[in-house]
């Protein structure tokens, strides 16, 4: 018994530690798709949710309470129809406000160079707060 509960405690662990990455078709059919697939990239900053609104990818990103979209850097690599965009912190929120479910942070499509049928692909992890 001990050793099935040791096993069962291991893929547990295994299963809440993976990452994910987000990919967003923008604009299909009227309407919009989004897959989660296991990414083992540790070293981009996790991010608590993505999606898109209004003309503006939105990521829930970690804070401390000063966190702001000009804190970050957006790569935005196209590959036929499909954008890469990988969200790179420059300036760290140096903050002490308690913010656990994270902060919004918003980038315009068309300055990141996304056309309307393009899919996007989130390239940081995700993970939940």
């Amino acid at each position: 018994m001990q050793k099935k509960l040791a096993v069962l405690a291991v893929v547990m662990a295994a299963g809440l530690s993976t990452s994910a990455c987000v990919i967003i078709d923008a604009d299909h059919g009227g309407k919009r798709d989004v897959t989660v697939k296991i990414n083992d990239s540790d070293d981009l900053e996790s991010i608590y949710a993505v999606g898109l609104e209004k003309g503006e990818l939105v990521a829930r990103v970690s804070s401390n309470g000063c966190t702001k979209a000009e804190d970050f850097k957006v790569e935005a690599n196209r590959r036929d129809s499909v954008v890469a965009i990988t969200l790179v912190r420059e300036r760290p929120d140096l903050c002490r406000a308690l913010v656990p479910e994270g902060k919004d942070v918003r980038f315009d499509l068309d300055g990141l160079g996304v056309q309307r049928n393009d899919r996007i692909r989130v390239r940081n992890p995700l993970q939940r707060p």
